[in-house]
């Protein structure tokens, strides 16, 4: 399941990167033509950039949120559990030999 998430990630990234390629190269084209100048050129392309950064952001954030819910209804442990349950362990496993 992990490395389907992970297919479908890449491929939602490949599709941005395509966008934005194509998005460059429709403004350099805008340019050349004289239809927008070169800080309009520049000021669209930061615009876009700044959007995917959030949309990208706000993915990571809902994924996050999902995959913590998901493991939650599973009952599987996550990498914060798995440490806090090694350290009480390790507690144990001194009180133990202490005792010995």
């Amino acid at each position: 399941m992990k490395e389907l998430l992970k297919k479908g990630l890449l491929i939602g990234m490949g599709a941005a990167e395509f966008t934005r390629e194509t998005l460059a190269n429709a403004i350099q084209e805008l340019e050349k033509k004289g239809e927008v100048s070169k800080a309009e050129a520049k000021k669209i392309m930061e615009s876009f950039s700044r959007s995917a950064r959030q949309r990208r952001k706000d993915l990571e954030e809902t994924l996050e949120k999902g995959f913590s819910s998901l493991l939650g209804k599973m009952h599987l442990a996550t990498s914060d559990k798995m440490e806090e349950m090694e350290k009480r362990l390790r507690s144990l496993e001194r009180k133990l030999k202490a005792k010995k």
